[in-house]
């Protein structure tokens, strides 16, 4: 006995460290797979997470030859269904053509043989389950069951901490990727590592909010999310096209047409007015927004006449997220919108964003040091010192009218 406590110790020890080390939750679930496989000596296995609206399980991760990507069953149906359903785990002996095995399993092509399911699970909730075969001795046992019944609980901690739902929909598309980006600048005779081979998933129709420090490399994230500033190494996809090291026109097309940006300055033309500065990107881009249309979702029509010199900051500000959206961009960037306003202000900033966001239906990422900001975002990525140090899903987001600082 002492020495199986002595093995889920060691066990254990390795999955919290993989949890601890991974930057994307989808990463740190694929590293608690292999380290499950490798201790119980399986050439294959699988990670299964809940749906938001828990009507079905997905592959996330994946061991040996079987290609599960994509693959759904639904909550109840078959053994992970059922386990994800009920909690139950479940150790065979059988062929995995038995009835107990649902026909999306039986064409999966697992194996004769021993396999196993146990469920991701706390004392409050179920978040999936975990299916592990292919052994080399070829069964499992009773211990082996509890053991990792007891791993898959050290996993739902770590998806509960992240958010309960630290993956977002299947159904969300990335539109925009980093795999391993690195970013260098030569400073003198040394380099200054900024980012430091981060991956990120930027998904559709989401209010994305980085949070950060001072040079933690949050506002550089930012620009090569907007092809602002080109990577020193890794891959950049936007639309599912590598960016990783695009034409000058394949820039200039993508920030004319896709991308609208918002800056803490504002950078509004002077001599021009609200609705000008808002039709020269709207006339830009090709198919914009007309700019009286914009400006009404901001609520300056009435001072779309105005000279930026005329508005107070906050106005100045609404003007440059009407601008950021009469492109009627895939994706919005804004770089510390509120760090130059005050309180009430900086408020009123963020219920517009909110609310331009959902009509216009845009992906939007906010780059920000104010903690308190995050509780409006659909995601919250923490980075720090080049890396990213945490990833979390708001169940509810809370309105901008709620926020206190």
């Amino acid at each position: 006995m002492k020495e199986l406590d002595s093995f889920y110790v060691r066990t254990a020890w390795k999955i919290m460290d993989a949890l601890h080390q991974a930057q994307q939750t989808a990463d740190g679930l694929a590293d608690c797979l292999n380290v499950l496989c490798e201790a119980f000596s399986c050439e294959q296995g699988s990670v299964w997470v809940l749906s938001r609206n828990r009507e079905y399980v997905q592959a996330i991760a994946q061991r040996g030859q079987t290609n599960l990507n994509g693959l759904r069953l639904a909550v109840g149906m078959g053994v992970t269904g059922q386990t994800a359903a009920t909690g139950d785990s479940l150790l065979t002996d059988l062929a995995a053509w038995g009835k107990q095995f649902s026909v999306e399993e039986r064409e999966a092509g697992f194996p004769e043989g021993g396999l196993l399911w146990v469920p991701i699970k706390t004392p409050g909730s179920i978040l999936g389950c975990i299916q592990l075969g292919g052994r080399d001795s070829g069964v499992f046992s009773e211990e082996d069951l509890r053991i990792c019944e007891r791993c898959g609980a050290i996993i739902a901690l770590d998806l509960e901490d992240r958010g309960v739902d630290a993956l977002p929909d299947a159904d969300q598309r990335v539109i925009a990727s980093l795999k391993k980006a690195v970013k260098d600048y030569a400073v003198g005779d040394g380099i200054l590592h900024v980012l430091k081979e981060v991956s990120l998933d930027v998904y559709e129709n989401e209010f994305l909010v980085i949070l950060g420090e001072s040079g933690s490399g949050k506002s550089t994230l930012l620009n090569v999310l907007g092809c602002m500033t080109p990577l020193t190494s890794g891959r950049l996809e936007l639309d599912g096209r590598d960016f990783s090291a695009p034409s000058e026109n394949e820039l200039t097309d993508y920030r004319r047409n896709a991308v609208g940006v918002i800056f803490q300055a504002y950078n509004l033309m002077p001599n021009l007015t609200a609705w000008e500065n808002v039709q020269i990107i709207s006339e830009i881009s090709g198919d914009g927004m007309d700019p009286g249309e914009a400006l009404k979702m901001v609520g300056l029509y009435d001072r779309a006449d105005h000279l930026p010199s005329a508005l107070s900051g906050g106005q100045q500000q609404r003007v440059a997220i009407a601008r950021a959206i009469a492109k009627k961009p895939r994706m919005i960037l804004a770089d510390e919108p509120t760090a130059a306003l005050d309180y009430e202000t900086g408020k009123e900033v963020l219920t517009v964003l909110q609310d331009v966001v959902k009509r216009c239906g845009t992906t939007l990422v906010v780059v920000t040091h104010n903690s308190e900001i995050a509780k409006i975002a659909d995601r919250v990525i923490w980075v720090k010192d080049g890396k990213i140090s945490g990833i979390r899903i708001n169940p509810a987001p809370k309105q901008a009218s709620e926020l206190v600082w």
